[in-house]
């Protein structure tokens, strides 16, 4: 048999043509006006990438018509080439016009962090991120309120911040300065948004002098809201009147939950952090007979997947934890037993999906993964085994790409291998490898970077104190401060935008990462010693 194969870059080189041939209106079959302006393109190649074009050739002018060249020139640019170039005051209108064609454009933004969080709110993508967004600005909203990014955001991102019960924000009073800064910002266009702000801050929780020297005197003009304010000043003169609105400061958002451990009686109870009261307290038992489990978090449940029961034995037994009522049910079960894995949660469309990855069988070591969806409730097998099998390694998500971080081989060697699953090719690829292998640490997605903290090398019997980040953008691993102690079993966290150390093998000592000294402080310690649990951020109305 005889075989060619063209170099790499021939596709390329071929889309290329077709590119050129589109700009210069060259070999085309297909064109539409705008404005009394004609586009061409090959119609192949539009609908290689949507059938939208194909099904809708004749109304082409029509779902261009609202969109200008630049928008224009930009996506059908995306269709040949897989390169946007466009100034940012159109990408909005870019997301639009691709919506409408069914054309899938990547996320602006695929990590947030507080340089970008404000940005990803105000895009009009429909983006994962948007959460994650979210909970930046709320918990970090003293800082973020006074920069220029929150000034130019539009009046509805706005009032969405503002009306929210988990603001982090020392008084109402806040809420109502960040409100008269972001007016001042453009007095005269943004007046008239006054009213509509003001709903949002909590009257009957400020005080009579700030009312009356502040509200008030900013406020006089707006007809609107003085109907409001001067129902407000009633209330207040009357000695029995009691404030309506909850304190924001009393709701604060979110508890961080310690979840599992690696015997039955530690793995039977959950150590939450109230950050209001920087303390640690213990919840009841939760009537899980059973170790060494994973769990993630799925909308108000906590998933408690697979573990070793009382025998020692891997088990496939799944169950889920109300947050909002306390109650333990069943879930289908796993199809293969697995203890000593990892979990991790994706959002795919509409669904939520689990994945359970690796781990050890009690007869052998697995590279098997399988997944649950929200949408069938069932845990499916069709997915991509592991390149190599591992058990005590550890799995976090950035982007949408799950990496799978060390774990014991077969060979009984702590690896230091990074595998990571894309789920829209369902594969695996090996990454860069950490500078140090490692079972029995812990991993978490921080600010766009993979950290990963202790565990143990086993070769040597040695317990590890050290810490590295991934650059998935740069493919790089690099040496972090190291933890104050070696940590076997400890538990890796990311809570109010802090990053925290907890736990490990007969310990309870929790670690928080001081960014401004570049070092790890002591906080707070758990509620009891604590190994190989994972740590979920709940809501802080949560009864567990």
């Amino acid at each position: 048999m005889f075989v060619v194969k063209a170099s790499s870059d021939f596709a390329a080189k071929r889309v290329e043509y077709l590119y050129d041939a589109m700009k210069r209106d060259k070999k085309c079959d297909t064109s539409f006006a705008v404005g009394g302006r004609y586009f061409y393109a090959h119609l192949v190649v539009l609908s290689a990438y949507s059938e939208f074009f194909s099904r809708n050739i004749d109304k082409l002018s029509e779902t261009f018509s609202p969109f200008d060249s630049d928008v224009i020139n930009a996506i059908l640019k995306y269709c040949y080439t897989a390169e946007i170039s466009i100034a940012d005051r159109h990408y909005d209108k870019l997301m639009e016009l691709a919506n409408r064609l069914q054309v899938k454009i990547p996320p602006r933004y695929e990590t947030v962090d507080l340089s970008n969080c404000l940005e990803v709110l105000k895009s009009k993508e429909n983006s994962d991120l948007k959460t994650e967004a979210m909970d930046l600005t709320l918990g970090n909203f003293e800082t973020l309120h006074k920069t220029q990014d929150f000034l130019n955001l539009p009046v509805s991102n706005v009032n969405e911040i503002l009306k929210s019960d988990y603001l982090n924000v020392p008084s109402e009073e806040s809420i109502f300065n960040a409100v008269k800064l972001w007016v001042n910002h453009d007095n005269a266009n943004r007046k008239s948004d006054l009213a509509q702000l003001m709903r949002s801050v909590r009257l009957s929780l400020l005080s009579m002098e700030f009312f009356i020297d502040e509200v008030l005197t900013f406020c006089h003009s707006c007809a609107e809201c003085m109907t409001t304010l001067r129902q407000a000043v009633k209330d207040k003169n009357d000695k029995s009147f009691v404030p309506r609105e909850t304190p924001r400061s009393k709701i604060k958002g979110y508890k961080m939950a310690l979840v599992g451990g690696s015997n039955i009686d530690m793995a039977n109870t959950i150590d939450i952090f109230d950050g209001l009261k920087n303390s640690w307290t213990l919840s009841k038992k939760i009537g899980i007979n059973k170790s060494w489990f994973a769990s993630v978090l799925v909308g108000d449940w906590i998933f408690i997947i697979g573990g070793e029961d009382s025998l020692d034995e891997s088990v496939t037994s799944v169950e889920y934890i109300d947050l909002k009522s306390g109650e333990k049910k069943p879930l289908k079960p796993l199809n293969q037993a697995r203890t000593l894995f990892s979990a991790v949660t994706l959002r795919r469309g509409s669904s939520t999906v689990v994945y359970a990855i690796g781990g050890d069988s009690g007869a052998a070591f697995l590279s098997s993964v399988e997944r649950w969806s929200s949408n069938t409730g069932d845990w499916e097998t069709n997915v991509a085994p592991l390149l190599v099998a591992v058990f005590g390694h550890s799995a976090s998500v950035i982007a949408d790409k799950i990496y799978i971080t060390g774990g014991l081989t077969s060979e009984w060697i702590s690896s230091n291998k990074v595998q990571m699953y894309s789920v829209e090719t369902n594969s695996w690829t090996y990454r860069a490898q950490m500078i140090q292998g490692r079972a029995g640490h812990s991993s978490v997605a921080f600010k766009g970077k993979l950290y990963v903290a202790g565990g143990i090398d086993w070769e040597t019997s040695s317990r590890l104190d050290s810490v590295e980040h991934y650059d998935p953008n740069a493919n790089v691993w690099t040496a972090f401060t190291k933890l104050p102690q070696t940590a076997l079993g400890i538990s890796l966290g990311c809570f109010q935008n802090k990053l925290f150390s907890m736990g490990g093998y007969n310990k309870s000592d929790v670690w928080e990462y001081d960014e401004t000294n570049k070092s790890w402080k002591a906080s707070t310690s758990l509620s009891r010693k604590r190994s190989y649990a994972v740590a979920n951020v709940i809501p802080y109305d949560s009864i567990i």
